[in-house]
């Protein structure tokens, strides 16, 4: 149970830590402003749990997954808004950090909910399972302080939010894993089989499928969803600095 909670943690909850160090990296992203939200997701979380047994008899038992599939997606268009006005904390960029904390929190949240809740209630000694949690929840703090680290403090602004498009890419890719679950996308055409050298799950497979979306055994989907998320918020960014620069040049000209 312990090895199982630690690796549950690195799979559902890593990526909320990640994505946090990530928004705080951000420019003119304050502690409140992420911290508000978090509070927000975890009243969520706590309000959709009870709710999950209806939500996955939804469309044949596929409602679970079809429920996160449109948090992620919600999650992808936060980041667009996000992008579209880096400068300053408009109305639209504070919805876009909403979008973006929720969409990717609460599906990762309720999964972990999912396994503590059933562990908890079906064990008498819960020794393991608090012990595990909090060796995960450690490994998960030290991973998003070192990466806010790198990212606030050894590259630039335009690295950043670079990484914060890439990242988030790599969450929405999993739209394209739930609905070939639910078939909805046609049957998953393996590319290659990278599992030989670092596996989906092991503790560098979720690493590095929070981080940059890996995976050992990509479907043509996959690849499809994560380039076209990653693609789209960064032709955002450029036309919309751009935008931004020939305005300030005509201001300038006047």
């Amino acid at each position: 149970m312990l090895i199982n909670t630690v690796v549950l943690f690195l799979r559902d909850t890593l990526p909320i830590f990640l994505l946090i160090s990530v928004l705080l990296a951000l420019p003119r992203v304050s502690t409140l402003a992420v911290a508000w939200r978090v509070l927000l997701l975890v009243l969520l979380a706590v309000f959709t749990y009870p709710q999950l047994g209806l939500v996955s008899q939804l469309s044949e038992g596929a409602g679970f997954e079809y429920l996160k599939s449109i948090l992620f997606f919600i999650a992808w268009l936060g980041m667009c808004l996000v992008v579209l006005l880096p400068s300053r904390m408009s109305n639209r960029f504070s919805l876009g950090l909403t979008l973006l904390i929720i969409g990717i929190g609460l599906p990762n949240s309720l999964h972990f909910l999912v396994y503590f809740v059933s562990e908890l209630s079906g064990n008498s000694d819960s020794t393991l399972l608090l012990l595990g949690t909090i060796i995960g929840l450690g490994i998960s703090i030290s991973i998003a302080i070192l990466l806010n680290i790198l990212l606030t403090h050894f590259v630039s602004k335009r690295a950043t939010y670079f990484f914060a498009t890439t990242f988030v890419a790599a969450q929405t890719a999993n739209i394209a894993l739930l609905l070939e679950q639910t078939d909805t996308f046609p049957s998953p055409r393996q590319l290659w089989d990278s599992s030989t050298i670092i596996s989906d799950n092991s503790e560098y497979g979720h690493l590095l499928n929070s981080l940059v979306g890996y995976e050992a055994t990509p479907s043509t989907s996959y690849l499809l969803v994560f380039f076209f998320a990653l693609i789209v918020p960064n032709l955002i960014a450029f036309f919309s600095s751009k935008k931004r620069f020939s305005d300030e040049i005509q201001e300038v000209a006047q």
